[in-house]
């Protein structure tokens, strides 16, 4: 799967933007700038303020190879929310992934970023943390590197 399908909005998962900025994992690196450049062309990419916030978190993190400064992941986050539409996380959100949590089996991080998709109508995120192809409530997980 390359981009949007049917020009729906889709949600990405910090994993994928973190892939796109670190070039360690070359395929993955390639694969993740070419799904977040097809999914801005297509004006279809979303992501979550907590994408956001755990991409900054990530990517400065010291014990990184070659961690980014809070200067570098700026330029990074303002480049990304002029491209992308961003969601906040409301407490609604917070209430439906903690429902959703022993429902779903998710972590509250994931369950985060399921509700964010579900709450706003979001019908696909683009994530290596759930099983390809899954649908929760409307909502499809997709694994761009398989």
């Amino acid at each position: 799967m390359t981009g949007a399908v049917d020009n729906a909005p889709a949600l990405t998962d910090t994993n994928i933007v973190v892939y796109a900025y670190d070039p360690e994992d070359a395929p993955r690196h390639q694969r993740a700038i070419e799904l977040l450049e097809s999914l801005s062309d297509a004006g279809c990419l979303v992501l979550s303020a907590q994408v956001l916030n755990e991409f900054c978190s990530v990517m400065m993190r010291p014990k990184r190879p070659t961690p980014l400064t809070p200067e570098e992941v700026l330029e990074i986050i303002r480049d990304l929310v002029a491209t992308a539409d961003v969601v906040p996380i409301t407490s609604v959100i917070t209430l439906r992934a903690l429902e959703a949590m022993p429902r779903h089996g998710f972590s509250f991080w994931d369950a985060l970023i399921w509700a964010a998709a579900a709450e706003n109508g979001i019908p696909t995120v683009y994530s290596e943390d759930f099983q390809h192809g899954r649908e929760i409530e409307s909502v499809r997980f997709v694994n761009p590197f398989l």
